[in-house]
């Protein structure tokens, strides 16, 4: 084990190792805290603030993970919950204000700060049945990443009989800075074939897929081919209506106005690394968005916050 990362676990143990359910671990490379308490256990490596791992015991799994991940240093996790700032997708289809702040001549899909060392810097016991876990990380003015960007990050994940999630960016410079953000959240489900998606009936979105058009989505969402949807004024209540294991997941956002729907299906599936040729078969992923016309534009000192919650029931 390399010595920085003993001394990092060692510094974990004796700031955190007496909380009860608090476990340090080491996956190969990467460090990750692992949260159990009455009611439901989660993993969140320390890399990219990265949830793994949600599920509320006696249940199936609420978030899913590749099973494929190395856990290699720099690389983020295929799965999870990884956080997408300060663009989204491919840095030339984010807005002129975003792109213009970026000096990266060869940009990584969704921002640099998943796979940069984040901070562990809270772990509390609401009670028995809540854990909240606070990560932070400071971006000051990267030379080689983005010009301007003087913010301070934060993410609260609370993990109890539900899953919540507070992103929240601080402008700590004197200028404004303009971003994207989503919180790229892999759902585990019984089977593609098996689940539906309400509560974007009737909203305008973009097909990724089909050159970028315009659409309007008439019903609700069934995957039956590749979909990587962008959604607007998608504020409401979204849920995952889960045939096979008989259950609603219900999705909640606050300072998001949009959403992304995204399964690579067959044949791209067969191209993503760390991801076997039927995981699209046992992930949705419903990202928490704020991308294209949501984008956001925060003023000296103040603060945006980004938050999602996800419950999950027994069908009615």
């Amino acid at each position: 084990m390399p010595g920085n990362i003993a001394e990092q676990m060692q510094q974990l143990y004796s700031r955190f190792g007496a909380i009860p359910g608090v476990h340090i671990e080491l996956h190969t490379e990467l460090l990750a805290v692992r949260i159990e308490n009455q009611v439901a256990v989660a993993t969140i490596f320390l890399q990219g603030a990265q949830l793994s791992e949600y599920t509320v015991k006696g249940q199936e799994p609420l978030i899913w993970c590749s099973e494929s991940c190395d856990y290699t240093d720099g690389k983020p996790l295929r799965g999870g919950i990884p956080i997408c700032w300060p663009w989204f997708g491919d840095l030339q289809h984010n807005p002129t204000d975003v792109q213009t702040m970026i000096l990266d001549d060869t940009p990584a899909a969704h921002g640099f700060v998943r796979n940069r060392p984040w901070n562990l810097t809270k772990i509390q016991l609401i009670d028995e049945q809540r854990t909240d876990i606070t990560l932070n990380l400071e971006v000051n003015e990267d030379k080689q990443t983005a010009a301007g960007y003087n913010c301070e990050l934060q993410l609260v994940i609370s993990v109890g009989a539900t899953l919540s999630l507070e992103f929240t960016v601080k402008n700590r410079g004197n200028k404004t800075v303009c971003f994207a953000s989503a919180l790229h959240s892999y759902f585990s489900i019984s089977d593609i074939d098996s689940v539906a998606v309400n509560g974007l009936e009737n909203v305008e979105y973009i097909d990724c897929v089909d050159n970028w058009s315009e659409q309007l989505q008439n019903s609700a969402v069934v995957v039956d081919k590749e979909i990587d949807h962008i959604y607007q004024d998608s504020n409401k209540e979204i849920t995952i209506v889960d045939q096979g294991w008989k259950r609603v997941v219900s999705i909640t956002s606050e300072g998001s106005n949009s959403t992304v729907l995204w399964n690579p299906w067959i044949e791209k599936s067969k191209r993503l690394s760390n991801f076997d040729d039927q995981d699209y078969r046992k992930m949705l992923c419903i990202e928490t968005a704020n991308i294209r016309s949501d984008s956001v534009q925060l003023q000296p000192g103040a603060t945006h916050l980004l938050r999602a919650t996800f419950d999950c029931a027994p069908m009615s």
